[in-house]
């Protein structure tokens, strides 16, 4: 096991609620990612593959509009999440993903977040419960946001 992963997820938020031995158990199933600047994760419509925490750097999420300039969609930084959505519903990915600047990401697979279901049914739950809590505030956050645009 890797420690330095093991360090690393005791601060996930999602994973807050678990014991220093569940982390334990979990920690295989998670892997570093590293991407440069301007280096590509997915492009839109692309299988989604797994969760990510981005653990340092920058990235940008954008639609790509045939002969037009691409929609940005947001930036994501440190401390955030991308991917629960596509992970839950085992979708398509619905926008394309950008490195701003060197990022480090910890991934957690499609495969190895249902194994972590199947395998290890109470840690699951609280896997589940914590991008539960993590979804909804940033549907929290957008309807703050919609509110403010249509206040103006």
């Amino acid at each position: 096991m890797n420690e330095y992963i093991l360090e690393d997820l005791i601060n996930v938020p999602i994973l807050s609620d678990l014991s220093e031995q569940e982390m334990k158990t979990i920690a295989p199933y998670w892997q570093y990612v590293f991407l440069e600047p301007s280096d590509i994760l997915f492009s839109e419509g692309d299988a989604a593959d797994g969760l990510y925490y981005v653990l340092d750097g920058e990235l940008i999420i954008y639609k790509d509009k045939e002969e037009a300039i691409p929609v940005e969609l947001t930036h994501v930084k440190r401390n955030q999440f991308f991917g629960e959505q596509a992970v839950l519903e085992k979708s398509q990915r619905s926008g394309t993903l950008q490195a701003v600047e060197g990022t480090r990401l910890l991934m957690l697979s499609n495969q190895g977040f249902y194994e972590i279901l199947d395998k290890h049914p109470h840690i699951g739950v609280v896997l589940l419960k914590g991008i539960a809590r993590y979804l909804s505030l940033q549907l929290r956050k957008t309807t703050g946001q919609y509110v403010s645009i249509c206040e103006r």
